[in-house]
């Protein structure tokens, strides 16, 4: 590999850590948390929250790095079966706001009245 190029790795693990920094917990199948790159237990996210008075989706990548460092949580890297059920959660938020935002232009242009607005956007809601 030539200094410089990205492989397909690196450039999904660049995509992954976007991703991550919109969205950074997600209940995974098993329990585990998606926090960052890495899964913790519930009960090591509220160690880290506790040690560093942030929530989790508060933490900057090397906080969260140094919180697992400082409580000796081991860290684990999400599997590519992991990081797909995190992708598709990041889609269904990116629609579910896409929806409000079009609702809201819809409803801010008169075409829909301010029943239909609120009604819509309860159903998203729930």
């Amino acid at each position: 590999m030539r200094r410089g190029r990205m492989t397909a790795r690196m450039v999904m693990m660049a995509r992954r850590r976007m991703r991550r920094r919109r969205r950074r917990r997600v209940i995974l199948v098993g329990g585990l948390v998606a926090v960052g790159v890495h899964k913790l237990t519930k009960k090591d996210v509220e160690r880290v929250e506790e040690h560093t008075g942030k929530t989790a989706e508060e933490l900057t990548d090397e906080e969260l790095d140094q919180a697992m460092d400082d409580l000796n949580i081991e860290k684990q890297e999400m599997t590519d079966e992991e990081w797909e059920q995190v992708e598709k959660a990041d889609s269904e938020d990116e629609d579910y706001i896409a929806e409000l935002e079009r609702l809201a232009d819809l409803h801010e242009k008169g075409i829909i009245t301010d029943e239909e607005f609120e009604t819509k956007k309860k159903q998203l809601l729930e």
